[in-house]
């Protein structure tokens, strides 16, 4: 009985995880192909270029920026709804605390975190960097980089066949 209630757990958190994901995907498309879509509006490209270059991008920014809050927002919903649904007072007469019932998610969360970690995270380095170097070649100011990091500023700019890199603490 046991593993029919966390087989029940997992594959509910794991719906609503997905769900997550996909509406994470979603907003994260449309807000970035309008984005690259105004990047490109002035060059003759088609719009076949934005379209592949968001979605080289998007898969770095949900599973290496956004995926904390994402699961952090599935374990909510989950909570919710099976607050919602009596559900929590069922898996007690079960015999199952809140502390077992938490312990199954985090074990779910930490697993997905590192199948991320190990299996995504590679895919999606490749994806940015042909992302990157696809939109270098149509920016128009390529002779110049400026980073700011708690090493200070750092600007890196070409003149006469000359690189100058400047440093500045504040």
């Amino acid at each position: 009985m046991n593993n029919k209630i966390n087989n029940y757990l997992i594959n509910t958190y794991s719906k609503i995880l997905l769900n997550s994901l996909l509406i994470s995907f979603c907003l994260g498309l449309i807000l970035n192909l309008f984005e690259e879509v105004e990047f490109f509006k002035n060059s003759n490209e088609s719009l076949m270029l934005p379209i592949i270059l968001t979605l080289s991008y998007i898969p770095n920014l949900i599973f290496i920026n956004l995926m904390p809050f994402i699961i952090f927002i599935s374990a909510m919903w989950f909570f919710i709804s099976i607050k919602q649904n009596n559900e929590l007072l069922t898996l007690k007469v079960f015999g199952y605390s809140n502390v077992k019932i938490i312990g199954l998610v985090a074990a779910l969360s930490f697993l997905w975190g590192l199948i991320v970690l190990i299996v995504v995270n590679p895919v999606t380095s490749d994806m940015v960097k042909f992302y990157e170097k696809t939109k270098s070649n149509y920016s128009k100011d390529t002779d110049h980089l400026v980073t700011i990091n708690r090493n200070g500023v750092w600007i890196k700019e070409s003149r006469e066949n000359n690189l100058y890199i400047i440093n500045a603490d504040r």
